[in-house]
């Protein structure tokens, strides 16, 4: 195995000005072909993308709390939030956000207890609008997560 997967590196090494001539013509050939497989793609994984849109919108406002950016249960937990929201949209035929109940324009964070799922209508009227008290209860278990991960990392170096 240890050869031939040297063998195949030094021959992408050699050759690789022809590989990508020929990749670039492939392309070049198939422009809707590519396209159309993409975008059957994207309709299929249609809630992958839409997380990981949202992952990208709460990056770039750095929302994601830093204890929890590499927590594999906690990636879970979106996904099973952005599942849902399609799921029901889908089974109501009335479409479905996923809402920060406390805005991630106003500081709030991109993390699982600070999402719902309620209805484009709803959610488009409510803007970036947060009562006081959800906004308490969003930091105050936040904060609690933060503990019990911190319990958690600890018992793993144990």
């Amino acid at each position: 195995r240890e050869r031939i997967a040297a063998r195949k590196k030094a021959y992408r090494q050699e050759n690789r000005e022809e590989r990508l001539e020929y990749q670039k013509a492939y392309q070049e050939e198939n422009k809707e072909r590519i396209a159309a497989r993409k975008k059957a793609h994207r309709q299929e994984n249609r809630v992958m993308y839409q997380e990981r849109v949202a992952k990208w919108r709460a990056m770039k406002r750095q929302a994601i709390p830093k204890f929890l950016k590499d927590c594999r249960l906690e990636k879970q937990r979106l996904l099973l939030t952005y599942r849902l929201r399609y799921a029901m949209t889908k089974a109501t035929g009335i479409l479905h956000h996923v809402d920060h109940m406390w805005p991630l324009s106003g500081g709030g964070p991109h993390w699982s207890g600070n999402l719902q799922v309620i209805t484009a209508k709803e959610n488009l009227s409510k803007g970036a609008k947060v009562c006081p008290d959800i906004k308490a209860t969003v930091k105050e278990s936040l904060e609690n997560a933060r503990q019990r991960y911190q319990v958690q990392e600890i018992r793993m170096e144990v």
